[in-house]
């Protein structure tokens, strides 16, 4: 067992729809991010899951003519099949209808009353279903409509039980001045902290018993409100986590809490970045240590919904060009944090850029001109680039990818395949012909072997598959990265040799 622990999640899907490229985004961000600190050695817990307690969900049932129940077995089932098919490696798959899900929740409410930080009342209020939020008159467009959903709000007038916010206000505000770097990015952090100093209200956490949902427990009339009941999932997985089978071990897995970061969309983030902080602290729970906030994927300028039929499928979009292609696209068409537009023209282009042209053509060329020496290479790499190295080495390790900035992760690893290119073109190794020149000519192809080795490395939380690849075809079984016993550190600094034996076809071929 490792001693560093390490746990990431992904955004709570709601089940009554089958995953989009949106939220294959997210899921993707979390899993590089938990491939990386696996292969530095961290013991990760990962977990994804669906909010199965809601109402939209019934009336998706009832539209179908199905049993609820009958329903949520079946979208709980694509849902794993998404991220199946999309490798995401999670290590949880939990649902909210869980009877261990229940039995948590059911235990913060008790827990969470008993300390006085919830009282019943009564409200009307603007309820959007898409959104399972309620909403106020500022928050909708111009014909009173949901700008999410462009669906009218239900007017709801009901006497529930509410989460007493307002007593955090001051608790709040000193957590966040403590932890400046809590929510990624600044500006998505600062967001909160100004809808924390203009609106921060008591909210309801429990609904009339008619709705489908964990029955509240100091009240039999009533099932407990949707986003309350499903952000303690993060630790139900902690708190009661499935080991083996349907065995259940409590505690097991609370040496992870809290957790390391959240990925969650913005539409959501303020349920992380505010509630969640207050009602971990109600319940007698460390918060979490950091919120990652991805932006907006839209397709013609238009926020992905069902409703609509823009929603691209990963699944589909995957198979016909390729996991790599979709992820270095929606990793590197923009940072993580801004909204962007989705265009399947330039994923292409940024694919046969990036992959095939510059990563795969000088796969090529290398192992080319290395048949044509045979036996083991061991040498010095060329003083002209190497320390260009130890510069990408401690850069990629230390700064980027721990501050879970992938697009420039990926940027400037990219930027060091262009200069090896020119590297290579500048020093021309095919013209090395006299057997004078062969100790210059084995110096060369040694420093691009050392490159490649060290770039698959720096790529492999991204492309693990092809990179696993590329570095048995400079005959380096390393096998799976994530389960060998060196870290990045070490993995950069082994001293190696290498025999190439046969050309290979194309890594990625152009398309």
């Amino acid at each position: 067992m490792k001693d560093k622990k390490f746990y990431i999640t992904t955004p709570i899907y709601y089940t009554n729809w089958v995953p989009h490229i949106g939220h294959a985004y997210s899921s993707l961000v979390a899993d590089v991010i938990a491939r990386y600190k696996r292969i530095d050695g961290f013991d990760v817990k990962f977990s994804t899951w669906v909010d199965e307690n809601s109402q939209k969900a019934l009336l998706k049932a009832q539209d179908l003519w199905m049993n609820i129940v009958d329903y949520l077995d079946m979208m709980a089932t694509k849902h794993q099949a998404v991220w199946d098919w999309l490798n995401i490696s999670y290590t949880d798959f939990i649902r909210t209808t869980e009877p261990r899900h229940h039995k948590f929740v059911q235990e913060v409410i008790q827990k969470t009353f008993e300390a006085w930080f919830i009282k019943k009342g009564n409200y009307e209020w603007l309820y959007c279903i898409g959104c399972e939020s309620f909403k106020k008159v500022e928050d909708l467009n111009t014909d009173w409509l949901c700008p999410d959903h462009l669906t009218k709000p239900e007017i709801i007038k009901e006497e529930n039980y509410f989460f007493e916010l307002s007593k955090f206000q001051e608790k709040l505000e000193k957590f966040y001045e403590e932890n400046p770097n809590f929510t990624i990015p600044n500006n998505r952090f600062n967001e909160m902290k100004t809808f924390l100093k203009e609106w921060l209200e008591d909210f309801s956490i429990s609904r009339n018993k008619k709705l489908f949902g964990i029955p509240f427990p100091i009240d039999k009339e009533q099932v407990t409100y949707v986003w309350y009941d499903a952000l303690f999932n993060y630790l139900t997985v902690c708190k009661y986590p499935v080991k083996s089978g349907l065995s259940i071990s409590p505690d097991l897995d609370m040496d992870f809490w809290p957790a390391d970061l959240h990925v969650v969309g913005k539409e959501i983030a303020r349920f992380h970045v505010i509630y969640w902080p207050a009602m971990l602290e109600a319940a007698g729970y460390e918060k979490p240590k950091n919120v990652l906030v991805t932006g907006f994927i839209t397709v013609d300028w238009q926020k992905i919904w069902k409703s609509l039929g823009n929603a691209i499928d990963p699944v589909e979009f995957s198979a016909k060009y390729s996991r790599d292609l979709m992820l270095l696209y929606l990793l590197t068409a923009f940072p993580i944090w801004n909204d962007w537009d989705f265009s399947e023209e330039q994923a292409v282009f940024m694919y046969n850029a990036k992959l095939a042209n510059n990563l795969g053509n000088l796969l090529n060329r290398f192992l080319v001109l290395s048949l044509k020496i045979w036996g083991k290479i061991q040498w010095k790499i060329d003083d002209k680039i190497s320390y260009n190295i130890s510069q990408l080495t401690s850069w990629y390790d230390s700064i980027r990818m721990n501050s879970y900035d992938l697009k420039q992760t990926l940027d400037k690893v990219f930027l060091f395949w262009d200069i090896l290119n020119k590297y290579l073109d500048d020093t021309k190794p095919w013209n090395l012909k006299d057997e004078s020149q062969l100790e210059e000519l084995i110096n060369i192809l040694y420093t691009l072997w050392e490159w490649l080795r060290i770039m698959a490395i720096c790529l492999y939380p991204f492309f693990y598959d092809k990179m696993w690849e590329l570095l048995n075809r400079i005959w380096l079984n390393y096998w799976d990265l994530e389960k060998c016993d060196l870290n990045f550190n070490e993995l950069f600094n082994k001293t190696e040799t290498f025999t190439i034996k046969e050309k290979w076809e194309a890594l990625y071929p152009r398309i």
